[in-house]
């Protein structure tokens, strides 16, 4: 068993607070739709480079689109009118 120096467990757990407001930045109402990111950080699994949230097609679909979206029309729902 590999047990954490208190300097790494502080480490991973603001990886992983970087890691699930990265995700509610880009896609605000999905993260909140999924209940938040204290339910998407609870839906990941860790890897090497942070928390990745373990999810079903249509759900990453939406975080995309969300992303997209945001993105291109920085959020104001504007889509050219």
């Amino acid at each position: 068993m590999n047990n954490m120096t208190i300097a790494q467990a502080l480490q991973r757990a603001r990886q992983i607070e970087l890691n699930m407001k990265a995700f509610e930045q880009t896609a605000p109402k999905t993260v909140a739709a999924l209940g938040g990111s204290d339910a998407l950080a609870h839906a990941s699994e860790m890897t090497c480079i942070g928390p990745i949230p373990r999810l079903d097609v249509s759900t990453w679909a939406r975080l995309s689109a969300e992303y997209e979206d945001m993105r291109k029309y920085g959020g104001t729902g504007n889509h050219g009118s």
